[in-house]
């Protein structure tokens, strides 16, 4: 079943236009936009939607880089910071598959727009912090970053922590140490890709993810994809020369049980680290199967924590 966010940019693509008076979720659409499954999704998800809809008009004049992935829940949202590429959107489907409760918010990197995009971790970081803060105005916070992202991620939590802030989660998905991000490693990585593309189970899942990525590409123009390019060029640079520093709190690691990741290369640098091996391959961790696996394991950490909360 479509989320609200799904359900809206359906309606969207029909032409078919919702806003609030007082307190009604009202509605006009083209004769014949609506079909009787789209009638039966509204009806469905109307206070969901009348939700999404007053929170969207509250962050008009909110942070820029917000982006509500998941908006319904009263539980205390997770950030999703940005990866390499500055998309936040592939969050999607995990964010599907945790409680309903449970609000996912995704953070955006400056440059998207074509503007210079940051050059160093704790530059974005600081940026990042911003824009959580004037969402979140207090911990205690839940940070989660995939792959390049994860570094990034870090480096936010350390940030609020020097802030006086309390972070209850700082979730790593598929989050390499910042040094497997050297022009050796990912050259053994793109290598090790193409020796298992070679195999017919390697060929066909590869083939699946290149059609989801084209899928994904086909709704940005040219224009942005050079802008994204770029961030992702200045932001894998940046992760590159990230240098890590002891992180005091407690950390959450996701991988799959492959040699890429070396998960124990974060350990001196955070001694409270926990590690949740992810059946799988990487690949299949945010846009694959397994993706309702990995929601299975952030959710029992997120319910631990719940629990323990005074």
């Amino acid at each position: 079943m479509m989320d609200a966010a799904e359900l809206l940019s359906t309606l969207r693509a029909r032409d078919v236009r919702l806003w609030i008076e007082d307190t009604q979720l009202k509605c006009s659409a083209p004769v014949g936009a609506l079909d009787a499954t789209l009638r039966q999704a509204l009806a469905s998800r109307k206070p969901e939607i009348i939700q999404f809809l007053r929170q969207a008009e509250t962050l008009k004049g909110g942070p820029a880089s917000i982006v509500p992935l998941k908006s319904a829940g009263r539980r205390s949202p997770i950030f999703a910071v940005s990866g390499h590429g500055g998309d936040v959107f592939y969050f999607r489907p995990l964010a599907r598959y945790l409680h309903p409760d449970q609000p996912v918010v995704g953070v955006q990197p400056p440059g998207l727009d074509g503007t210079q995009p940051l050059t160093s971790i704790e530059e974005l970081a600081r940026y990042q912090v911003t824009q959580i803060r004037q969402y979140q105005h207090a911990g205690p916070y839940l940070i989660a970053g995939h792959c390049s992202g994860g570094t990034l991620a870090f480096e936010v939590a350390q940030q609020l922590l020097a802030g006086g802030e309390k972070v209850a989660l700082l979730a790593l998905i598929g989050a390499p140490f910042p040094i497997m991000f050297s022009k050796a490693s990912l050259l053994r990585v793109r290598l090790a890709s193409y020796s298992d593309a070679l195999t017919p189970a390697g060929f066909i899942r590869r083939l699946q993810l290149r059609r989801e990525r084209h899928k994904a590409q086909q709704l940005v123009d040219l224009k942005a994809r050079a802008a994204r390019h770029r961030v992702e060029k200045a932001t894998v640079a940046a992760v590159r020369d990230y240098k890590p520093k002891a992180y005091v709190s407690e950390l959450d690691l996701f991988v799959t049980a492959d040699r890429w990741h070396r998960a124990h290369l974060w350990r001196p640098y955070a001694p409270k680290l926990r590690e949740h091996i992810v059946p799988g391959l990487v690949d299949d961790l945010m846009l694959g199967p397994k993706v309702e696996v990995l929601a299975a394991a952030i959710q029992a950490r997120l319910d631990q924590l719940q629990s323990a909360a005074p």
